[in-house]
């Protein structure tokens, strides 16, 4: 046996000399466009990182509650969660090719031959066999073939890795933002429940000047229809908060209608936290570092691919017997050593294709690594710029909004007078409560200005388990 293999020995002692050289792809360049990138100067010097747990500073059990649940409940983080033991799977079994292979075949067969005899006698010998045979195998990896392979998985998991950690931080930006817009609609309603035992009030007092002889007819009707105004902007308000209720029993992987919420006010926001370099946010975003992980597991699959180009040498032993008597099973046996090697001919253009397609899909990963970049510089800035200028906005709608009551007290006070028209009342209340559910909405968008602001900055979310 070992003489049937002394003229393979020179070829794979040749062949594994080599097997120190590896091919690689050539690496992705990747533009310094983000070297000299800066954030708005609109925090203060002093102020510090937000913590990981930023929605703790809401300074809201109710929404502490929702975000552990959420974290653990939430359908979407356990698909993401899914796919992360896929990637685990598939790594494992890319690095299985780094061992030999062992097989075991077994039989048992019958083997029944008739005929006739010299002297016209019919015959029928039959025989039992057993046969079993060991098969081990290992490919040589020459051109690092099966270790790109196996670095390309993990990367590939890796990156499914930072894909949960993003799909954490956006789970609880969107649960913070839909419980923010709760609260907001929970207090216009409080705001329209308000306006309408107030509109009932002055209702009253247009319907006594009426009988007085002091107000028209049409001073009724147009208070009246203010009244019904108020009703229906009450039944519209109460119908936007029962949805956003849903919205967030779906964001805790609940049906509809199976948490409910006491009420509560829009938080007072605590001061801006530090932004921090761009490089440092771009090294601390789950989702930039998924685009990168993308980017050298692409660069992997290159080198696998224009390795698959060239030979492979592969080694096989095997031990075989197959005897009568199950007993005596390898008593006497066959070995069998081999060493093959298979070199791509022809493939009509099929590897060289791979090749294409691997360095195509690299060049599309660079340039998504590239745009998640810039997106993550961006969404710190756009934040920045809305926060600031949100706080500009309320502090307007404030100032209206005292100047407005102030204006409509007085104007009642000169309507029961008799010095002032009705058409002006009317328009000061109508007035009056928009400018009231403007500074709502106004107080919400920065809520969730600020909270888009943590998504931003956000590195990774703590995982907790729900309560009780």
């Amino acid at each position: 046996m070992k003489h049937h293999l002394k003229p393979l020995l020179p070829l794979a002692l040749a062949l594994l000399l080599g097997a120190c050289a590896t091919v690689e792809s050539k690496k992705p360049e990747i533009d310094s466009r983000f070297e000299n990138a800066t954030f708005k100067p609109l925090v203060n010097p002093n102020a510090v990182q937000a913590p990981a747990d930023w929605w703790a500073g809401f300074s809201s059990e109710q929404l502490n509650t929702l975000m552990k649940q959420a974290q653990a409940d939430n359908l979407s983080l356990e698909a993401t969660a899914a796919r992360l033991r896929a990637a685990q799977a598939s790594l494992d079994a890319a690095q299985a090719s780094f061992f030999p292979s062992l097989t075991l075949n077994a039989g048992r067969q019958e083997n029944t031959v008739k005929g006739t005899s010299i002297q016209g006698q019919a015959t029928n010998n039959r025989g039992l066999f057993t046969s079993a045979s060991f098969v081990a195998s290992y490919e040589i990896d020459l051109w690092s073939r099966v270790r790109n392979t196996a670095q390309a998985a993990q990367l590939q998991l890796q990156a499914t890795q930072y894909e949960l950690d993003a799909a954490r931080i956006t789970i609880a930006g969107q649960l913070a933002t839909t419980w923010s817009q709760w609260v907001a609609a929970d207090q216009t309603v409080r705001l329209f429940e308000q306006e309408l035992t107030s509109f009932k009030t002055n209702l009253k007092l247009v319907e006594l000047r009426f009988r007085q002889g002091s107000a028209l007819a049409s001073d009724v009707l147009q208070q009246r229809q203010l009244v019904e105004s108020a009703q229906g902007n009450l039944a519209q308000a109460q119908s936007n908060r029962d949805v956003l209720l849903n919205s967030l029993s779906l964001l805790l992987g609940q049906p509809p209608n199976k948490i409910s919420l006491n009420r509560e006010n829009l938080p007072t926001l605590p001061p801006l936290p530090a932004t921090g370099f761009p490089a440092e946010l771009l090294n601390r975003r789950p989702d930039v570092q998924q685009a990168w992980s993308a980017v050298l597991s692409t660069d992997r699959n290159v080198a696998a691919a224009i390795a698959n180009r060239f030979p492979q040498l592969s080694l096989r032993a095997s031990f075989s017997d197959q005897t009568r008597d199950s007993d005596l099973l390898f008593d006497n046996w066959v070995r069998n050593l081999s060493v093959n090697l298979v070199a791509p001919l022809f493939d009509g253009g099929a590897r060289s294709a791979e090749v294409a397609r691997q360095k195509a899909l690299l060049d599309q990963a660079v340039a998504q690594y590239q745009e998640a970049a810039i997106n993550a510089l961006a969404d710190v800035d756009n934040a920045l710029i809305q926060e600031t200028r949100q706080r500009d906005a309320m502090e307007s709608f404030q100032r209206q909004l005292e100047l407005a009551e102030l204006s409509l007290n007085r104007l009642f006070a000169g309507y029961r007078n008799g010095t002032v028209d009705y058409l002006a009342i009317l328009d000061a209340q109508q007035s009056t409560s928009q400018l009231r559910r403007n500074l709502v909405n106004a107080q919400q968008q920065l809520v969730g200005f600020r909270i888009a602001l943590y998504r931003a900055l956000s590195g990774s979310i703590p995982q907790t388990k729900a309560a009780g």
